[in-house]
């Protein structure tokens, strides 16, 4: 099974309206969570339009490390916690040595800095509205946002939640959903699928994890 992109579909825009997605979660804390992920996508977009060299590259794998929370998110892709799409799963990660947790990692990194860029770059002409900010499982707050493309305003829009955790290092994105489709769910549907298969398990993870980092796009 193919491992899923992280950002399939992302856009970036400066234009933001805000409708009402309902919100349990309090005001502060929404406005924190909504201001941290139109931030974070406003620098990188930048960053994006920029010439491509090894320098902007540098600088786009920097701003991902303060954006994303890679260690929780390798974590709910291997069952800890459940990803908040799946009611009851086996817990992979206890199952791992410290070894194997650094490595599986740094490949997930590696793949997520790999398809942003080459993602985020395709959908530079979109427009995202962000439509409010919910209270969500685990402790996340759950931005959702609509992404337009300018060119083809006929289309629909693309539905992307972006799933913020407050971490002791400040907030991170931990999961995000791209027309009901959650990444740390894909992750670990597949990862499972390796892991309980005969003649497959970790090696297995990892071989395919390094397939697609090398992958030529």
């Amino acid at each position: 099974m193919k491992l899923r992109n992280f950002f399939s579909i992302v856009a970036l825009a400066s234009a933001v309206a805000l409708t009402g997605f309902s919100s349990p979660a309090s005001a502060d804390e929404a406005a924190d969570a909504q201001a941290f992920v139109q931030a974070q996508h406003g620098k990188i977009s930048a960053l994006l339009r920029q010439p491509a060299s090894g320098s902007r590259d540098s600088q786009i794998n920097a701003a991902l490390e303060t954006f994303v929370d890679y260690d929780e998110l390798t974590r709910r892709a291997f069952g800890k916690p459940c990803p908040p799409a799946v009611s009851n799963c086996t817990d992979h990660w206890a199952q791992l040595t410290d070894a194997q947790k650094t490595e599986v990692r740094g490949l997930l990194k590696q793949l997520v800095e790999k398809n942003y860029r080459k993602n985020i770059i395709k959908t530079l002409d979109y427009e995202v509205s962000f439509k409010g900010t919910r209270a969500a499982g685990l402790g996340d707050s759950r931005i959702r946002t609509e992404a337009q493309n300018k060119l083809k305003p006929r289309d629909p829009a693309v539905q992307v939640d972006y799933f913020v955790h407050n971490q002791p290092g400040g907030l991170k994105v931990v999961d995000i959903v791209t027309e009901g489709s959650s990444l740390t769910k894909n992750y670990y549907d597949q990862f499972h699928k390796m892991l309980t298969t005969e003649g497959q398990k970790y090696p297995y993870v990892v071989k395919k994890l390094q397939e697609k980092i090398a992958k030529k796009d």
